[in-house]
């Protein structure tokens, strides 16, 4: 009696830790998820680091038990890792370590447990159509704050310029082309007609909002992204050309209602050469920072986006100061490609455009062998990454925090229960002629 005593105790103890990891992980989830909302929210910042700090403390205690933390080693992660390293080494050669150091803080810090946590904890269907919902919400409350600063404040573009919201219009844009593919899985994944019906009306508003933002890099990164959706869609022969030439003319009548609708906007594709010579300007930036890039090729000139803003790395050059000497909005790059050059030196850019093609590809090859669940998810990430990440970043920045976002949605639609096995259900829609 008192050997089976003992096993019921011991039975009673395994079914309590289980029962405390089982809360702790939905913990861990609820505060991704605010995490989340929370990166579309100007205010917060103290909320933010409170709910990636204590999250990532639960998620190191649950660790041993963790039976996906594999994935953080498999070869796209190993390539992320590469790219957390040369940030860290230039922080060793910077021109001012301290500064560097600290910034670390910032973005690599909180990219880090992003990673670790998005791909691990959301490696789940329910985890992952929680998301679509998410993204919905985000996407809702993006372009609410868009047309109401637009309307009421009567600007020339549409950016938010809320309490809640405030940016500009190319991160407005930015914001809307990584939210919007995450949105239109749902179409797919949720099969309630009027939440579909909201997302269609959802899609509707974005093109008009990025259109009247103005943002020529955010036009090229829906392009870009649509393509990629389009292409994925008439391969699995859940779209035919019909389709396709259908929703052309859709979006080409609802633009030209925008456009007629916007003065500013008429004017902007009006003076399309214009704006071509305002693009050039971007090589007032980009001539020094080669030119101080080539001083230090290999080192870089240290981590952090004030050493961008001071003359040393350019006293060297023909240039003689930075750009943002010349200028106010030439204070940062313009290309996270050459940032990554300037800051890291050439093992910095090499490791950037390593994950970024190696995320495409791994991504995309996946996306496209079949549709079912972990494919469409697969597919929105590969739209982001070619839009934002390859297109919009020829003239823009990107942040790594954004970045990481959608690298860890695909890891962890990638190895979706996968300690499951293969057995995610597929999306079974009728295929069209």
């Amino acid at each position: 009696m008192a050997a089976g005593q003992g096993v019921g105790r011991r039975s009673g103890r395994g079914f309590m830790k289980r029962d405390r990891r089982e809360l702790a992980e939905r913990i861990i989830e609820a505060e991704i998820y605010l995490y989340i909302a929370f990166m579309f929210i100007t205010k917060g910042e103290a909320i933010r680091n409170i709910l990636i700090f204590s999250s990532f403390g639960l998620w190191l205690l649950t660790l041993r038990h963790r039976e996906n933390r594999w994935i953080l080693k498999e070869p796209l992660s190993l390539v992320y890792w590469g790219f957390i390293a040369t940030i860290l080494i230039s922080v060793v050669f910077s021109i001012d370590p301290f500064y560097s150091l600290a910034s670390l803080r910032v973005h690599p810090l909180k990219s880090v447990m992003m990673f670790c946590l998005f791909s691990t904890v959301l490696a789940r269907e329910a985890a992952l159509k929680r998301f679509v919902w998410l993204s919905l919400v985000m996407l809702i409350f993006t372009l609410a704050s868009g047309y109401y600063s637009y309307i009421v404040y009567d600007l020339p573009m549409m950016k938010p310029v809320t309490v809640l919201r405030h940016a500009w219009h190319s991160q407005f844009a930015v914001d809307i082309n990584t939210l919007l593919p995450f949105t239109l899985a749902g179409l797919w994944i949720i099969r309630d007609a009027r939440v579909k019906s909201l997302i269609v009306c959802v899609a509707v508003l974005s093109v008009s909002a990025l259109i009247l933002s103005t943002s020529r890099g955010g036009w090229g990164a829906f392009l870009a992204a649509a393509s990629v959706w389009i292409i994925y869609l008439v391969k699995n022969q859940r779209l035919s050309p019909r389709k396709v030439a259908a929703g052309f003319l859709v979006l080409v009548a609802v633009s030209g209602m925008v456009v007629l609708s916007s003065e500013r906007t008429q004017k902007r594709l009006m003076n399309i050469k214009r704006d071509l010579k305002t693009f050039t300007k971007r090589t007032y930036i980009w001539g020094p920072l080669v030119a101080a890039a080539q001083q230090r090729p290999l080192s870089g000139w240290g981590y952090g986006p004030d050493i961008f803003k001071v003359d040393r790395p350019f006293q060297d050059t023909e240039f003689k100061e930075a750009p943002i000497k010349r200028k106010a909005a030439f204070r940062n790059p313009h290309n996270p490609f050459l940032a990554a050059w300037f800051h890291q030196g050439i093992p910095g850019l090499v490791m950037y455009t390593a994950l970024l093609l190696s995320a495409v590809w791994t991504f995309g090859r996946e996306a496209f062998s079949t549709f079912n669940f972990r494919c469409i998810f697969l597919a929105a990430c590969t739209s982001v990454l070619v839009g934002t990440y390859l297109v919009n970043a020829i003239v823009e920045n990107s942040h790594l925090t954004e970045l990481t976002l959608v690298l860890g949605i695909g890891l962890a639609a990638r190895y979706m229960n996968h300690e499951c096995g293969d057995t995610e259900k597929k999306v079974h829609l009728p295929r069209r002629s």
